[in-house]
């Protein structure tokens, strides 16, 4: 970001996102307050613009995720529909084509810092949660999504004949099971490589790396090794392994599907590491390395198995935020959007953090969407109100499920 080059503090300058105790503002007003950015002034960006800064860009864009806007246009309606938005704003009407050229003209990397520091914020308030487990502790996720583009629009992200498109490359912190969030994001097109930018995903500290095969590579296990750095990695089937003598153990009986728990060394590495080998569910073989001997093998497997949970990530902000279809395919844009989709998740958050609800992020922001104009009481007590079905209904019993299985209907 312009450090030094604004009218008012940077993103890393600017004081914690809070809520305000004034429970009769409206929850858009409180999600503003957690962004905290309504004042940012870019010396560059806006040192023409009369009413529509760098900062209300940034609040609009991020209403725009939190209801899942589509357009443009529909954002310019939010602010004729909805005086209270235009008030915190401070802005009566703008168009869809201001609010077009407003997104490619913002900094990008500003944005990156801004979803840096509300990461940081979030890392602040989850720092006391042990993680998956205790021995286990905390995870880090790292993997990759890709958004396609279409084909003549997305000429400058074209990777193949028929492919265009742009990837995230993602580290989740994996704070409890129900509290996932990203901490860094790596923008690139489809053609980058995810062991490309592996080494810039992690770093020396007590939390276990967990990737999948397409961050295997040997030259970067013996940097991980010698760094001290917890890691736990799915290996490739091709992947050469070389049992260190004397290293085998033997396999849990109360974990049958622990099938071999050895160290190895690698063709280019020295630092011997450790392999463990599991049989899922669905009989499935895993190879998977770890620089982690002070867990069971079961454990091991375990942790692996987490990694879905960065899928599962990627999922939700494709399904409630909009991050498939983007407004524009203006490069700037493009990249601008992604970086304000994942600083709307931070602080949506944030802000169910605040709340401490057991409710899932995706009820959590339903109502989020249903009271975002309403009174924030209004939306606490509705997080806060005990479901009114208790029990699970009426279930199917397995003459049910026969009976329902052996209908034939056929409608010509």
């Amino acid at each position: 970001m312009f450090r030094g080059m604004t009218r008012y503090p940077s993103f890393s300058q600017t004081k914690e996102p809070t809520m305000d105790n004034n429970k009769k503002f409206p929850v858009v007003c409180q999600c503003l307050k957690v962004l905290n950015v309504l004042d940012y002034r870019s010396i560059f960006q806006d040192h023409r613009s009369k009413k529509l800064f760098a900062g209300s860009t940034i609040g609009l864009h991020v209403v725009a995720q939190l209801l899942q806007l589509k357009s443009y246009g529909e954002l310019s309606e939010q602010l004729q529909a909805h005086t209270e938005l235009a008030q915190i704003l401070q802005l009566d009407s703008i168009s869809a084509s201001q609010l077009s050229r407003k997104t490619k003209s913002l900094c990008t990397s500003s944005l990156l810092a801004l979803f840096t520091h509300l990461a940081a914020e979030l890392h602040s308030q989850t720092h006391h949660l042990q993680g998956v487990s205790k021995s286990i502790g905390r995870l880090q996720v790292i993997d990759a999504t890709s958004i396609s583009l279409p084909l003549f629009l997305g000429e400058w992200a074209k990777c193949s004949d028929k492919k265009c498109g742009v990837v995230l490359h993602t580290r989740v912190m994996v704070a409890s099971p129900d509290i996932v969030f990203p901490n860094k994001v790596i923008a690139s097109t489809a053609h980058v490589h995810e062991s490309t930018v592996a080494m810039e995903l992690i770093q020396s500290d007590d939390t276990t790396y967990v990737m999948d095969r397409g961050y295997s590579k040997f030259k970067h296990f013996e940097t991980w090794l010698k760094n001290d750095v917890r890691f736990v990695i799915r290996l490739r089937e091709w992947d050469r392994m070389f049992p260190v003598e004397g290293t085998e153990r033997a396999t849990p009986a109360e974990s049958p599907h622990i099938l071999r728990d050895v160290d190895v060394l690698t063709t280019k590495t020295k630092t011997p590491m450790r392999m463990v080998e599991y049989m899922d569910e669905q009989g499935r073989l895993y190879r998977v390395g770890t620089s982690r001997w002070d867990i069971s093998a079961a454990e091991v497997a375990d942790i692996y198995k987490n990694r879905w949970l960065v899928e599962l990530f990627f999922k939700w902000i494709k399904q409630h935020l909009h991050v498939v279809k983007l407004f524009s395919k203006d490069p700037t844009a493009v990249w601008n959007q992604l970086f304000l989709s994942l600083i709307a998740y931070t602080v949506h958050m944030l802000i169910t953090l605040e709340l401490k609800t057991t409710k899932s992020p995706w009820t959590t922001l339903k109502l989020l969407r249903i009271y975002f104009y309403d009174n924030w009481s209004n939306f606490v007590k509705a997080v806060s109100r005990p479901p009114s079905r208790t029990s699970k209904g009426r279930q199917k019993t397995n003459k049910t499920k026969e009976r329902l299985g052996s209908q034939r209907i056929i409608v010509r």
